[in-house]
C-alpha cells in the first residue's frame, strides 16, 4: 500500500495525484502560467525521484538489525489505509465526478 500512494503522490497515471497534479497544471496553463508549470514539473520530477529512492530501499536492502520492527495494523488502520487506497485509485481511473462537483461550485459540507 505505501508504494502504490507513493506512486500516487508522484503522480504516476491511473491514480488521483495525476489526475490533481494534470487539473492544477492545465488550469495554471490556461492562465498564462507556464513558466511556473515548467517549475511545478521539474519540482514533481526531483519529489518522484525521492519517492522511487524510498520504494527501492524498502525491496532491495537488507533491513538493519537494530532497525524497526513491523507491527501488523489493527482493524481500523487497515480498513482506513484500504479506503484511501480504494479511493486514490477510484479517483484516478474515474475522476469525472469529483472534478464535476468541484466545477460545479455547490460544496455542501
Amino acid at each position: 500500500m505505501f508504494t502504490f500512494l507513493l506512486l500516487a503522490l508522484a503522480g504516476i497515471p491511473l491514480t488521483s495525484g495525476f489526475v490533481g497534479k494534470f487539473v492544477v497544471f492545465a488550469a495554471a496553463v490556461q492562465q498564462g502560467m507556464a513558466p511556473l508549470v515548467v517549475i511545478a514539473l521539474v519540482a514533481s520530477a526531483v519529489a518522484a525521484f525521492f519517492y522511487l529512492r524510498v520504494i527501492v530501499l524498502m525491496y532491495f536492502s537488507e533491513p538493519a538489525a537494530d532497525g524497526p520492527t513491523v507491527s501488523v495494523p489493527g482493524a481500523f488502520t487497515t480498513v482506513a489505509i484500504t479506503l484511501g487506497a480504494a479511493m486514490t485509485l477510484l479517483l484516478g481511473v474515474y475522476p469525472a465526478f469529483a472534478l464535476d462537483w468541484a466545477g460545479s461550485g455547490q460544496f455542501v459540507f
